[in-house]
């Protein structure tokens, strides 16, 4: 009897295990999937290029030539970015990637959104 209890908390472990393993790998990937040069415009129109380092680093630039660097962390389906020249108010965006595009949908009534932003 020993036995059998033992062996079904082992395999009841290793299931445990593999689920955990593969939500790791799929929050990884998704993270990933951001890493890249995205291209796109805001809500009202400008053209915006947001580049997410691998590091954490992110960069940004729009058509009018202002340029700004930072940091950007995700968590689950939310990205928040706090860029130099937004003076320490870091944003955040829920955010999809799907078919290629990605889109930036902001989470206060203030920031812009970025939609249809493409991988360059």
């Amino acid at each position: 009897m020993k036995k059998k209890t033992l062996f079904s908390v082992a395999i009841l472990t290793l299931i445990v295990m593999l689920f955990g393993l593969t939500a790791c790998g799929k929050k990884e990937e998704k993270k990933h999937a951001i890493i890249g040069t995205w291209e796109g415009k805001t809500n009202d129109g400008l053209v915006t290029t947001f580049n997410f380092k691998e590091d954490g680093n992110v960069e940004y630039s729009n058509e009018y030539g202002f340029e700004s660097e930072g940091t950007y962390k995700i968590d689950g389906d939310k990205v928040t970015i706090d860029l130099e020249i937004w003076e320490g108010q870091a944003k955040v965006y829920s955010y999809e990637i799907k078919d290629g595009k990605m889109n930036l949908t902001a989470t206060d009534e203030w920031s812009p959104s970025y939609t249809d932003m493409v991988k360059k």
